[in-house]
């Protein structure tokens, strides 16, 4: 009787272990939500923020919005995708006011945007000490600047911290497509 009993409680636990190791965790990590925030803090940044339309140039009708706004209500609740706090306020400005000088740069090619979402030293050719040196302090302050950027998205987005390459490769398709 007792090798049945060792038996069954080597089959109990045998089967509640492979049971147990074979539970896998899925971490769910929104790159869909990313994306959106992404582009519109790069459009914002790069001043390719559509702006809003005019009440006159709106010509949908009023019953055709109240459908609209009253059949999806539930979306609009669950689908707020504006990441918006002081320090991504902040580090947007300094991206904002730093890309006009950049832009140059980008234009004949000293410039490059990496698919890891910073940006690269191409070459400093034709450049004199001066511009070599405002040159890159510029890119260390703006990778700098982004690497916070992606951090506090991830922080408002409620992303392990782990995971700040991922928002880096979003945003680096964002920050490809503004330079075009």
């Amino acid at each position: 009787m007792n090798s049945y009993k060792k038996i069954a409680y080597i089959s109990l636990f045998s089967m509640l272990f492979f049971v147990v190791a074979c539970v896998t965790i899925n971490i769910y990590f929104p790159a869909e939500k990313v994306g959106t925030v992404a582009k519109d803090i790069v459009d914002e940044v790069r001043g390719q923020k559509n702006s809003p339309k005019d009440a006159d140039e709106d010509k949908t009708s009023l019953l055709e919005n109240v459908i609209f706004y009253a059949s999806s209500s539930v979306a609009f609740a669950d689908d707020e995708t504006s990441v918006s706090n002081p320090t991504i306020r902040a580090l947007k400005e300094k991206l904002k006011q730093r890309f006009p000088r950049m832009k140059p740069y980008y234009q004949i090619g000293l410039l490059k945007e990496q698919d890891d979402g910073y940006v690269s030293l191409v070459s400093t050719e034709g450049l004199n000490l001066k511009q070599k040196r405002d040159l890159k302090n510029m890119v260390k302050a703006e990778n700098r600047d982004r690497h916070d950027l992606y951090l506090a998205v991830a922080k408002a987005l409620n992303i392990n911290p782990s995971e700040v390459n991922r928002v880096a490769e979003i945003f680096a398709s964002q920050w490809k497509k503004s330079v075009r």
